[in-house]
């Protein structure tokens, strides 16, 4: 039951950290920018600027997502050692 909890929590825990950093990025590429983020779905907006912001915003969360579980898994191998018995 303690590893359905642990799974369950992780992914909350996991698209929290998503949405966050989505918001994080947008807030950075209009700080940089001075315009809101492309829509890459408009036909007005030029393929580059598109084109970059996939980037950006795809190698941002996919950093963030990479970090948090790594950080979980190592997390977890701690726990895990802590709680085998030690001979």
């Amino acid at each position: 039951m303690e590893k359905v909890v642990e799974k369950v929590l992780t992914a909350l825990l996991s698209a929290g950290v998503t949405f966050l950093a989505g918001f994080a990025l947008k807030k950075t590429w209009k700080l940089a920018t001075g315009a809101e983020p492309p829509d890459p779905e408009d036909p007005q907006v030029p393929v580059r600027q598109a084109l970059i912001w996939f980037l950006a915003s795809g190698l941002g969360v996919g950093l963030v997502q990479l970090f948090f579980h790594r950080g979980m898994a190592k997390r977890r191998a701690i726990t895990s050692n802590a709680d085998s018995p030690q001979f």
